[in-house]
């Protein structure tokens, strides 16, 4: 979008009328190429931001699911070997309780309620334990996510720090140049 310049009196004589219009028309060419060139290097950086971040939100989906595999593979392997104890128990149990059950109905039932009781306090810190590591799992994944949105702020308020950065030197590089010109000018005038 071309920006109005005004002309002084003494330099559109200096000028004349065509001149007038070949400066202005020059002028604004130089703004056009230079927002062309501002922009594609916007879209360039925006470009390669976007691939960054579809990179490492990739990577954070794969470092996550690896830590849920590796984590139900763990409460698989749990799960297995606290089967495997349970089982050795009650087979123990087992042959106790039937060389007791020969000697005394009394003691027999109690001491099968206290083997009850014992393997329900086991599964359920079993329970427990699951439980924890769920809970676990949930945090780290809303730290990872909040982790996540306070880069994207830093990295949008980084661009745009650049991109005012980016526009004063535009307007500062402008300024000098039309400070040059006119400064020649006043020594050419007749």
């Amino acid at each position: 979008m071309p920006v109005a310049i005004a002309i002084k009196p003494a330099l559109r004589k200096v000028l004349g009328d065509e001149a007038e219009a070949a400066f202005v028309d020059v002028l604004n060419q130089i703004q056009a190429d230079q927002r062309n060139g501002f922009e594609r290097s916007i879209e360039m950086h925006l470009h390669a931001f976007r691939e960054y971040l579809e990179q490492r939100l990739t990577d954070s989906e794969a470092k996550s699911e690896k830590r849920f595999v590796e984590a139900e593979a763990k409460n698989e392997k749990r799960f297995s070997d606290a089967d495997l104890k349970n089982e050795k128990r009650f087979s123990d149990a087992d042959l106790k309780n039937e060389k007791r059950f020969s000697e005394a109905d009394l003691k027999n039932e109690k001491r099968f309620s206290e083997a009850d009781l014992k393997n329900e306090k086991r599964f359920n810190e079993i329970l427990l334990s699951l439980a924890e590591t769920d809970v676990k799992n949930e945090k780290r994944a809303a730290e990872l996510q909040v982790a996540f949105e306070t880069k994207m702020a830093q990295n949008h308020a980084s661009l745009i720090r650049w991109m005012f950065a980016f526009f004063i030197g535009t307007i500062f590089s402008l300024a000098s140049l039309l400070f040059v010109y006119f400064q020649i000018l006043v020594k050419v005038k007749p």
